[in-house]
């Protein structure tokens, strides 16, 4: 499998497509029509997508999903934990399998599948493979999880890709591309690895060639695992291309010392204060505790160790510093002393500094992969069609907002209302 750069393109653009559902929720309260509205939302603006970009990636067809799974699927308001879907085009003789990231406003997938890395599962133990290392709890479930998802039908989409190959028996070197960012770039890997591992079961006849194409993502193991998987790479057992943003914080995930490099990625442009430790540039963050969740896992003895590895190689992207998210951001806390306690009054510079490194945390860590990976042009027409389908009782933020938000619990919509209120008072 060597994919050219017209199918890189059509990988990420599906890649990115499942993310549909990011930042929604569906209001039910008969614990089953929101899960409905949300399936039916997922699957009418795949059909859009695939239909309005042909002229930019082809002519493809969906298989199985877009399916859109929630942890608590019965609750009074439902959205996304995990998404998943798999495509067809008979040009390329390619399937591509599209794993979403982490949906903003999904609480489960943040702390039940992103930073729950405290403890490891074996791979032998899923697959039967011996000395095949260790992946994250988080990695874990995120794979139970896509692993067991069923579309209308009630089937697995490992169940539907071996009926598809069986029922077009004359393709060969049918190339599977499983990928997705953040969240999905760890368990896109991973997945991928499983079909690899699995392959006698579903592919009896060889019919396929299987390859990973992560962007942006964690590592998903220990350094057993990523020793595994780069032996498979070498056997060509499967093809292997990750892609990460060198000012992305998220693939500096699990590793102790690329998790050390994060206080200070962004320190060429945004200044700490002269006393400031570097570590206090995330004191409090969710980041923090995830890091420190990495940093005190355990192994068999239970002696605290960090053995987590980035699987090898990954491409790295040199993404550039956003001045003018930056920009946008120093103008909407010009008053951010105003609206803090007076005894934190003190403390405004290490706040200021929190919410811009959010927020470029936020930009570089998915906005800045649309150029980087050539696909601004499905991109715009993808939100175009996210705009005209969004329900009309909500709000759609910028990722770099959410960032702020969910980082530095600070909601960049209202603090320069509140705080431009406070200045004209004092005056």
């Amino acid at each position: 499998m060597n994919p050219t750069t017209k199918q890189l393109q059509q990988i990420y653009s599906l890649s990115f497509s499942v993310n549909a559902a990011s930042g929604l929720s569906w209001k039910q309260s008969d614990c089953t029509s929101g899960m409905k509205e949300m399936q039916a939302y997922v699957t009418k603006v795949s059909e859009q997508v695939l239909a309005n970009t042909q002229s930019l990636i082809g002519h493809w067809e969906s298989i199985w999903g877009p399916i859109v799974f929630a942890n608590d699927s019965t609750s009074v308001s439902v959205h996304a934990d995990n998404t998943m879907g798999m495509y067809y085009n008979a040009e390329e003789n390619l399937i591509v399998i599209a794993i979403a990231g982490t949906n903003v406003n999904s609480p489960y997938g943040w702390f039940v599948e992103d930073f729950s890395v405290n403890k490891t599962h074996a791979w032998e133990l899923i697959t039967g493979v011996p000395n095949s290392g260790n992946i994250a709890n988080g990695t874990y479930t995120g794979l139970t999880i896509l692993r067991e998802m069923v579309n209308e039908k009630k089937e697995t989409l490992i169940d539907t890709l071996q009926q598809f190959l069986q029922s077009n028996s004359e393709l060969k070197n049918v190339a599977i591309a499983v990928a997705g960012h953040s969240l999905g770039g760890a368990l896109s890997p991973t997945l991928a690895l499983f079909l690899a591992d699995t392959k006698e079961q579903w592919d009896p006849k060889k019919q396929t060639l299987i390859g990973a194409f992560p962007t942006a993502g964690p590592t998903p193991g220990d350094e057993a695992f990523a020793a595994y998987y780069e032996k498979q790479i070498k056997a060509k057992n499967i093809y292997y291309l990750s892609q990460h943003n060198a000012l992305d914080i998220v693939p500096h995930a699990w590793a102790k010392a690329d998790l050390a490099k994060i206080p200070t990625i962004y320190n060429a442009y945004i200044k700490p204060p002269s006393d400031a430790n570097p570590s206090e540039t995330l004191t409090g963050t969710m980041a923090t505790v995830a890091a420190l969740n990495a940093l005190s896992a355990k192994n068999i003895a239970g002696v605290p160790v960090n053995r987590y590895k980035q699987i090898v190689p990954s491409t790295v992207l040199q993404g550039t510093f956003n001045t003018s998210v930056d920009d946008k951001v120093i103008k909407k806390l010009k008053y951010i002393r105003l609206v803090l306690p007076l005894a934190l009054g003190k403390y405004a510079a290490y706040l200021r500094n929190l919410v811009r490194f959010a927020a470029q945390a936020g930009y570089q860590h998915v906005s800045a992969y649309y150029p980087m990976l050539h696909i601004e042009d499905f991109m715009n027409v993808f939100k175009k069609i996210l705009d005209e389908n969004k329900p009309s009782d909500q709000v759609v933020l910028q990722p770099y907002e959410y960032a702020v938000r969910d980082i530095a619990k600070v909601d960049l919509q209202k603090i320069d209302e509140t705080a431009l209120e406070l200045a004209n008072d004092t005056h």
